[in-house]
């Protein structure tokens, strides 16, 4: 199939006009149907860098206290996950009615267990965890 002159030459211009526009290039036609291409290279006037002066940027922390609490967010999670497993396996002990949550290393358990002495193994089994600072205990026995 061949494509007809107008329709390459309509492709052309506009794959042209695409990659100036995504380069940040300002596009003109003259009369015989050229694109030229001005592109913005005036020098930029420089930032004041004396301290407290106008025009100074000032840090941006929030990068870094992002990064913090990502991370902690991630440490937090690993020991969530780290004590459900360690209930899971413990034997004797039916931890599906258990709720976990961790922030910043101190656990709040919730839920309900069916004896004071399953109760009793599962803060024994969260407190065993490495990075757990303290549980709260909200954990009630059922009266079943």
């Amino acid at each position: 199939m061949r494509i007809p002159r107008t329709t390459a030459r309509t492709v052309r211009m506009a794959c042209a006009a695409a990659l100036a526009a995504a380069a940040g290039s300002a596009l003109a036609l003259d009369k015989s149907g050229l694109i030229f291409v001005a592109a913005d290279d005036a020098p930029v006037a420089p930032v004041n860098s004396a301290p407290g002066m106008p025009g100074r940027p000032d840090p941006d922390t929030s990068a870094v206290t992002g990064v913090g609490q990502a991370r902690q967010s991630i440490e937090d999670s690993a020991i969530t996950t780290k004590i459900k497993t360690r209930l899971l396996g413990t034997k004797d002990l039916k931890s599906t009615g258990i709720h976990v949550t961790t922030q910043q290393g101190a656990v709040e358990v919730s839920g309900t267990v069916p004896t004071q002495q399953q109760h009793d193994l599962a803060l024994k089994t969260i407190r065993s965890v490495e990075g757990v600072t303290s549980v709260n205990d909200n954990l009630k026995v059922s009266t079943r």
